[in-house]
Order: structure tokens, then C-alpha cells, then sequence
């Protein structure tokens, strides 16, 4: 996501108060992302972020009741973004349950590592904003689960029911750990790992690894930047 628009021109500029509007909430969301994503939730303060983004108090508290409400609204905007690349990749990825659930790792391990502050916050820095953020990450994991539920047609023998949620949460702690450990660049190299814990509880042990070990086909994205 683009978070950081440029900044608005001082005095009369003839832009239209809309304009205006979404350009100081973006600033004020980027620079949580930035502030929260390098010194944690502990340092992305009111005038930390003020700062940062170039704003008045006054036009913060305008948008924002305080900072835990501007962390929720980031949040929530990491969110839907990450839903909405996870949905693209996963319908367009390919014919098969295991192709589709592939593109959607892949897509998003390579947007993590490409954004460690979003990782950081949307992974790390949510543990320390408050039940209310508690919840929402709660509420993100579960939505994901719907992308293996296909695998009970898949099957190799009964799955029991809350498999989904555990292998979600076990993606979950693998990928927290690397950002915590400012290892986010690595999480692309999991994709074969992370495909094997996802399938091997509905297809089993040999057909898992046999998926996982091909090799990952470049993304539609990622070729349309090659041939540009």
C-alpha cells in the first residue's frame, strides 16, 4: 500500500477539501505504519506520529481518538488490503485446491518480506495494542481459514473439524517468529514448508511433500514487472 502521499503544499493551494482530507488521514496512517513498524507500539505516540506525518494535533484528534484508534484503522486497512491480495491470488492462482492455496502463500510471503513494517505491526505489534486489536487479530486468522477449507474434499481420511484453525495459527507463530527476530526478508524461502504444513493434514505425508517441492510458477505480478 502507498502510505506516504506527499505533503500538502503551505497557503493557498485550490485543492478541494476531499483531496485535502484523504491526504492528511493517509499521512497520519503511514506514519504509524512507519513509527509502529520501527519502535513498536510503545513509541508510536500522538506526537510521534503528528510529527511524522506533518499534521496539526488539532487535525489528528479530527480523525482519531487517540492512538490505539489509529493503530485499529491501520490495522484494519492492512487487513482488508491483505484479504483482498490473498482472494486475487487464490482465485487466479490455478485449477487445483493445492495451486490456489500455493499462489496465496507465495503472494503472501513475498508482500511480507517486502513490507517488514506492515509485518511488524500486523504480526508483532498487535500483541501490544489492547484487547480491541487482540480481537481483530483473532478475527483475521479466522478469516483465513476459509482458504483450507476445501482441503476436507481433498482428503486422504476424516480431518478432524479444527484443523483449519490449527494450521492457521501454526503459520501464524512460524511467520511471527521471523519478524519478531527481524528476519522478515527470509519468509519467502518457507513457501515449501509452509505448503507441506498446510497439506499434509488433508493429503497426507507423501502426496504434501510431492506438492511443496515443485517448484513455485512466477506470480502474474511478478512476470508483468519482468516484461515491463
Amino acid at each position: 500500500m502507498d502510505w506516504t502521499p506527499a505533503q500538502l503544499p503551505s497557503g493557498r493551494h485550490g485543492l478541494s477539501r476531499e483531496y485535502v482530507v484523504n491526504s492528511q488521514r493517509s499521512r497520519l496512517l503511514g506514519a504509524a505504519v512507519l513509527i509502529a513498524g520501527a519502535e513498536g507500539y510503545a513509541g508510536m505516540t500522538v506526537s510521534a506520529v503528528i510529527a511524522r506525518a506533518g499534521v496539526s494535533r488539532k487535525t489528528f484528534y479530527e480523525f482519531f481518538q487517540d492512538r490505539e484508534d489509529i493503530f485499529l484503522a491501520t490495522f484494519d486497512q492492512l487487513l482488508d488490503s491483505a484479504l483482498d491480495g490473498a482472494r486475487e491470488a487464490y482465485e487466479n492462482g490455478g485449477e487445483s485446491w493445492p495451486e490456489r492455496l500455493r499462489a496465496l502463500l507465495q503472494a503472501g510471503l513475498e508482500a511480507l518480506a517486502a513490507r517488514p513494517h506492515e509485518a511488524r505491526l500486523g504480526f508483532v505489534e498487535v500483541l501490544a495494542a489492547g484487547p480491541r486489536a487482540l480481537q481483530r487479530r483473532d478475527a483475521a486468522l479466522r478469516e483465513f481459514m476459509q482458504f483450507l477449507a476445501p482441503g476436507y474434499e481433498a482428503a486422504d481420511g476424516d480431518v478432524p473439524e479444527l484443523m483449519p484453525e490449527a494450521i492457521v495459527g501454526a503459520v501464524y507463530e512460524i511467520v511471527y517468529a521471523r519478524v519478531l527476530q527481524e528476519r522478515t526478508a527470509e519468509l519467502a524461502e518457507l513457501l515449501p514448508q509452509l505448503m507441506y504444513v498446510a497439506l499434509a493434514p488433508f493429503l497426507g505425508p507423501a502426496a504434501a511433500r510431492e506438492l511443496a517441492e515443485r517448484p513455485a510458477p512466477a506470480r502474474a505480478s511478478a512476470r508483468r514487472r519482468a516484461s515491463a
